[in-house]
């Protein structure tokens, strides 16, 4: 089996991915989910990147799971974090107070089209 260049794709938007776990750190109101989700994206591709080695047909899925699993934890950042873009939107909140969780969503963005490119390019072609 012959890698292919969504082999690569997957496993940079895993490690991505991971960056903006990291990232969600610095954001006003966190949840636990979103920090499951992101992480479960990235383990899922991983590991499905290096078994689509072995079973092409069986593991090309990794790729949109990780992509779906994605958009879960950035839409459990927005619920939690609606009360604050609320008050910044009224004036009660400046753009510093959001700054993190800005930046979290900027990263996982990426990371989430990462995995969504992966998903069409497939892990590995016959030799």
């Amino acid at each position: 089996m012959k890698r292919t260049i969504g082999f690569y794709i997957e496993f940079a938007a895993a490690v991505v991915g991971i960056v903006s776990a990291v990232l969600y750190g610095g954001s006003m109101i966190k949840t636990k989910s979103a920090y499951i989700f992101v992480i479960a994206a990235a383990v899922v591709a991983v590991l499905s990147a290096f078994a689509a080695t072995k079973l092409p047909k069986v593991f090309n899925w990794g790729a949109p799971l990780a992509a779906c699993l994605m958009a879960a934890g950035i839409a459990y950042s927005i619920t939690v974090m609606s009360d604050p873009i609320g008050y910044y939107i009224s004036g009660l909140y400046t753009i510093e107070d959001l700054r993190g969780w800005i930046t979290f969503m900027i990263v996982a963005g990426i990371a989430w089209l990462l995995y969504l490119i992966a998903s069409f390019t497939g892990m590995v072609k016959e030799a």
